[in-house]
């Protein structure tokens, strides 16, 4: 005998839609103290990359306004290795009762997910959007001494010389290999690929002339620009960016339709009561449109995406299936 049936023996037909009335409410009113309650603790906010790095610098500009206005501390976590696979599944596998939020990206929502076929997890099915903080495209540079000064010049010599430029990435499978093997296919040209463990140790062989190019996020390859250091060909956004205004982007100079922009949100484990999501959907809009955020985001190449939380899981579709098609055709394995 179900506990509906034992109720309609001891209280009668008409008792037991009153007691399950009243138990109703009774739930409801206690789910609706605990949003109210929330948050009672701090909030532990998981980046899956290391400290420094865009993810970690985003977090900790949100971080500290975002203490303030839920009352209560954001403690970053930076759970990093495996190419944000292990902070990924650590947001994954929190209780999802709102203490536990994350900070993804296309390499961890879009790119990870596709490139490895594996994954214990998946990010569209067991992360849900709070917000999207913003996109960032990248700017591809040269060295100084390569004899290549605009970005038709550069396609002119890669096809008249197929196999012979090098270009860097931060890792294999990486945004900023799949934004290059991206523009090998779509201008039909055919470049060497090598590949590092990260950003930095890229950009160090690009200036002493080891590798020929390397198509930087925004964020980081402004200051090597700005120092003289490297040659500015060419932007990965749809429109020339702000903060490199005289710099063509990628689909005026040469490549109609060619864009890879990357974007930065925040997520939280499916799961979260409702009115704990829209506490923490609210809460992080509101920091995000303060002027002072916008300023800051906007001094690291960041461009808002104007989308509401449903809007960004259509644009995160959008974006994994584009990135797993350019993976599979290019023939992408993971180291």
């Amino acid at each position: 005998m179900t506990a509906y049936e034992k109720t309609r023996v001891v209280l009668g037909h008409g008792a037991t839609r009153r007691a399950l009335l009243l138990s109703g409410l009774g739930l409801a009113a206690a789910g609706h103290a605990a949003a109210q309650a929330y948050p009672s603790r701090p909030v532990r906010l998981v980046v899956p990359f290391p400290p420094a790095g865009a993810a970690d610098v985003i977090s900790r500009f949100v971080g500290e306004p975002l203490s303030r206005a839920l009352g209560q501390q954001v403690v970053i976590d930076n759970r990093t290795g495996a190419g944000g696979r292990l902070g990924t599944e650590a947001a994954v596998r929190a209780e999802p009762d709102g203490y536990t939020i994350f900070t993804g990206s296309q390499a961890t929502n879009s790119i990870n997910p596709e490139l490895y076929t594996n994954l214990p997890f998946d990010p569209a099915k067991d992360l849900v959007p709070l917000a999207a903080v913003g996109g960032v495209g990248s700017v591809l540079y040269v060295r100084n001494s390569l004899d290549v000064s605009t970005f038709p010049q550069l396609l002119e010599r890669a096809r008249r010389e197929p196999g012979k430029l090098t270009y860097g990435s931060a890792g294999n499978g990486g945004g900023s290999h799949l934004a290059m093997a991206l523009l090998e296919s779509m201008a039909r040209v055919q470049m060497v690929h090598v590949p590092y463990r990260g950003t930095a140790p890229a950009t160090t062989d690009v200036l002493a002339g080891q590798i020929d190019m390397l198509c930087d996020v925004i964020t980081t390859g402004l200051p090597q620009i700005r120092a003289g250091t490297v040659r500015p060909l060419a932007v990965t956004t749809p429109q020339r960016h702000p903060a490199l205004p005289d710099v063509p982007t990628m689909a005026e100079a040469g490549v109609p339709g060619y864009e890879a922009v990357s974007y930065y949100g925040f997520f939280a484990p499916v799961g979260v009561p409702a009115a704990i999501l829209a506490t923490l959907r609210d809460t992080i809009a509101r920091v995000l449109a303060e002027p002072d955020m916008v300023r800051k985001l906007a001094e690291q190449g960041m461009e808002p995406l104007n989308l509401t939380p449903e809007g960004f899981a259509e644009y995160i579709a959008r974006d994994r299936r584009r990135w797993g098609e350019v993976i599979r055709s290019a023939g992408i394995r993971p180291t």
